[in-house]
């Protein structure tokens, strides 16, 4: 090597190898936090941001690989809260399909975990693993798929919070009398939003097995709500973690099914629109098919021919004085005088009233489950319920 070209080397030496290392230690280093020492956000601020992000989602193309080796085609329907339909396909063929309810779940399953056939019962997180191989509850499922994060059951112990400078995101570690939950929230775009989770059995007010991992990745924003374009799902395995990866593809968040009339409850499945009152969109039928009038009305009917007085009537209704009301013949004599006889009956009192029975309360109707979200056996055994 020349003189000079070995000189510029060695003068430059420092400076390449400061540029080469330094992402490296930008990924290493430290991430400050998004707010001043001791104005961190509130724990109910931070759990605000775990539920859904959206009322209602279609993803109709997504790819899902399960433990690095099956890959499928994953299409799916979500509504808040609780209301869920999916389906994973390998080559057009339907490997599971599980339709989530608040009154229940129903399962077809053609793969071989345990036998093939059609289940259904009460909700259940046994269902939902099923599908993803983890155990959430139907609630925390319809949260996940929304861009939000299951979450364990209150009332909450807050036993840490702080702000993870080597990942970047702050870290909520919750516990009720069952588990310990860790919640992981970004700031993103000016605002929190969740980017993943973990949860352990809890032994004492320690953890114990480790049951899960989520993870949200790369958030996108989508209708005003930021989604994931990747989610991770872990759970322990055998022998290794068992992992469940969901990237979307396409996803519509204002679908058709949502779009439905009848309000919260799931409607009837109508279109929604507002059909107006009947009586006065009927075209004014009462009065072109002749009307009351046309058909002789209520004072022709039944009257008496024009001239002709009814037998024994000395004279038409109209040349007669109207008649004071008098009394019944046997509750006043012909002379006005009471009543002397002895044999006559005493009045008799008037029957008792009876108490109208107290009506029952009525029972409250059950909401009508949309038919987006109910699911047949298709030709499948039916097994009964998977979760008993």
């Amino acid at each position: 090597m020349p003189r000079t070209r070995a000189r510029l080397a060695l003068a430059l030496g420092p400076w390449v190898l400061a540029l080469a290392l330094a992402p490296a230690l930008s990924g290493c280093g430290h991430v400050p936090a998004p707010y001043a020492r001791g104005q961190g956000p509130k724990p109910r601020e931070l759990l605000q941001h775990t539920g859904a992000q959206l009322h209602a989602l279609q993803v109709s193309k997504a790819k899902v690989i399960a433990n690095r080796t099956l890959r499928g085609n994953l299409a799916f329907i979500a509504e808040a809260p609780s209301r869920f339909r999916g389906t994973v396909e390998v080559a057009g063929n339907e490997l599971v399909t599980l339709a989530i309810h608040e009154q229940g779940y129903a399962l077809r399953y053609k793969m071989d975990a345990f036998p093939t056939g059609f289940y259904s019962g009460p909700p259940s997180g046994c269902a939902v693993e099923a599908l993803l191989g983890v155990t959430f509850d139907t609630t925390g499922l319809v949260d996940l798929v929304l861009g939000g994060a299951p979450v364990i059951a209150g009332p909450h112990e807050v036993l840490e919070q702080q702000w993870d400078k080597r990942k970047g995101f702050e870290r909520l570690v919750l516990a009720n009398d069952r588990f310990i939950q860790e919640l992981r929230f970004g700031w993103i775009a000016g605002g929190w939003r969740v980017v993943g989770g973990q949860l352990w059995e809890r032994n004492g007010q320690e953890r114990g097995r480790r049951l899960w991992t989520v993870e949200h990745l790369d958030l996108e924003t989508l209708d005003g709500a930021y989604l994931p374009t990747k989610t991770k799902v872990s759970a322990p395995g055998k022998r290794r973690d068992d992992v469940v990866v969901i990237n979307y593809k396409e996803r519509d968040p204002d679908p058709a099914f949502a779009k439905r009339g009848g309000g919260d409850d799931g409607g009837d499945g109508g279109d929604g629109g507002d059909s107006g009152d009947p009586w006065e969109d009927d075209g004014g039928a009462w009065e072109d098919d002749g009307g009351w009038e046309d058909e002789g009305g209520w004072e022709d009917e039944g009257a008496p021919e024009e001239g002709a007085p009814e037998e024994g009537e000395a004279a038409p209704a109209e040349a007669q004085p109207p008649a004071e009301a008098q009394p019944p013949a046997e509750a006043q004599p012909a002379d006005g005088s009471p009543s002397t006889d002895e044999g006559a009956a005493p009045p008799q009192p008037a029957p008792p009233q009876e108490t109208p029975a107290k009506p029952e309360p009525s029972k409250p109707k059950a909401p009508l489950i949309p038919p987006e979200f109910v699911l047949e056996p298709s030709g499948l055994v039916e097994r009964g319920d998977l979760c008993r």
